[in-house]
């Protein structure tokens, strides 16, 4: 079967960015490292922000949430599956990262390394990536906005201006300035929330305690790994310092992930 993933517009969605690899969001790429994982052929489409809402309310994607006016939030990743039809003769269409993985976990055969909700574990799984999203992610926004401004095409800069500079407060060239006390901040700040992670993994004892579950990478490590991409590429000189981080955890989990973060 082939599996058509929106990023940015109708496949794992990723959003129009002028670096080649491709890897600037961590929903999207969380779900491409699932399709991977899974083995699943799929074809990337790619979209720049201001088509995101009129293609996925074209090609029947369900919002993701409520805009603060409360009309309907449609954002990305989001699978488009022609040769699996949904109980109403069209394509299958998922969207949002963590329910895409759990219908592929589903609806896809296992591999050999494991699945990416060993049964008993999409609620914990659950409560991992919300406290990720939470505690790490929303960490990085003030610098991370910004930063990811000056890689995107020019179909998109007016549009993420628009949307992203009231949520910050300011101009993205004055939030949170490459080298500033606050961007420093932010680094500290982030640095502290992954070592609670790391006290956390280390539950699992020396043998197990890179991996989330211990045994063998599940849909919460790739949740990880899909955040740490972005840093290894645009702010390569923290990325030397967030390597060393913990004893090196987070560079050995992103090298174990490795063979699944491919872009199609």
């Amino acid at each position: 079967m082939e599996s058509q993933h929106v990023e940015g517009e109708i496949s794992p969605n990723e959003r129009a960015v002028r670096v080649n690899w491709g890897q600037c969001n961590l929903r999207l790429n969380s779900t491409r490292y699932a399709l991977n994982y899974k083995g699943v052929p799929y074809n990337t489409v790619w979209l720049e922000y201001p088509k995101i809402e009129p293609t996925m309310r074209g090609i029947g994607a369900a919002p993701t949430g409520k805009k603060p006016d409360g009309s309907p939030l449609y954002t990305l990743p989001v699978i488009v599956e022609p040769s699996c039809p949904a109980p109403s003769g069209g394509p299958t269409v998922v969207s949002e990262s963590f329910l895409i993985a759990e219908y592929l976990n589903e609806t896809y055969p296992t591999p050999s390394t494991g699945a990416l909700f060993p049964p008993g574990t999409k609620a914990l799984q659950q409560l991992f990536s919300d406290h990720f999203f939470k505690n790490v992610v929303m960490v990085t926004l003030p610098m991370g906005v910004p930063e990811m401004f000056k890689h995107l095409n020019e179909g998109s800069r007016p549009y993420w201006r628009l949307t992203r500079e009231p949520i910050l407060g300011g101009k993205l060239e004055e939030v949170c300035p490459k080298g500033s006390e606050k961007w420093n901040g932010v680094w500290d700040e982030l640095e502290k929330a992954f070592g609670v992670l790391a006290a956390l993994l280390d539950k699992n004892g020396k043998e197990g305690n890179t991996l989330v579950m211990g045994t063998h990478p599940t849909f919460s490590d790739f949740v990880i790994a899909a955040f740490l991409e972005p840093h290894f590429h645009l702010c390569p000189e923290e990325w030397q310092r967030m390597r060393t981080w913990n004893g090196g955890k987070w560079e050995r989990l992103r090298d174990q992930c490795a063979k699944w973060r491919s872009v199609n």
